[in-house]
């Protein structure tokens, strides 16, 4: 999912070592509409990260993990790798429907958690 947008960065920055460089007042980051979802689709996937890794690492822990709770967490993943092309290229229905099964995941999870 951070490919097609570090690739972007590379190439449009010049090397990695600007890559790592805090961007200037006015630098516009996004030439293309596609990295631009590329970004948004990063950044997403960090958000949805944040919520569902800390309930897959309690059910870790406090040992509730069963098959519900695997296939919760299979059912997220897979529903995020189809999110991202999705996005990158504008379908927005789908990617919605990704989405949502992804934070469908997530909530199984947590019910499972407390339950």
């Amino acid at each position: 999912m951070v490919i097609p947008y570090a690739t972007y960065r590379l190439n449009k920055l010049g090397g990695i070592v600007q890559v790592f460089k805090t961007p200037l007042p006015g630098d516009t980051p996004f030439d293309e509409a596609w990295a631009h979802r590329a970004y948004r689709a990063h950044m997403n996937t960090f958000e949805g990260i944040a919520l569902f890794a800390p309930l897959a690492i309690a059910a870790h822990i406090a040992g509730t993990g069963n098959e519900v709770t695997a296939m919760a967490c299979a059912v997220y993943f897979w529903a995020r790798v189809v999110y991202a092309p999705l996005y990158y290229f504008e379908m927005p229905y789908l990617k919605t429907t990704a989405w949502s099964i992804g934070l469908t995941a997530t909530l199984v999870l947590a019910y499972q958690l407390l339950a």
